[in-house]
């Protein structure tokens, strides 16, 4: 199953220690893409900016866990 995790953040170094965690605890080769955005506005008399990323990754149908518990299971 291809799961995506969002990750928003107000500083470039925040949002690369929130990816670089996230990273830590899947393995490489189920990582398919990783997608940055940036975005600046002003607000005057303030600049606000905000950093974006994306990881589509896969797990494994073990992983998903209760997902199918809600009893809508088709086996």
């Amino acid at each position: 199953m291809i799961q995506v995790k969002v990750f928003d953040e107000q500083h470039e170094d925040d949002l690369t220690d929130s990816l670089n965690e996230f990273l830590a605890e899947l393995d490489e080769k189920d990582v398919l893409s990783v997608q940055l955005a940036t975005s600046h506005f002003s607000v005057i008399p303030e600049q606000l900016y905000s950093f974006s990323g994306m990881i589509v990754y896969r797990i494994k149908s073990a992983e998903m866990g209760n997902l199918n518990a809600g009893g809508d299971d088709d086996e």
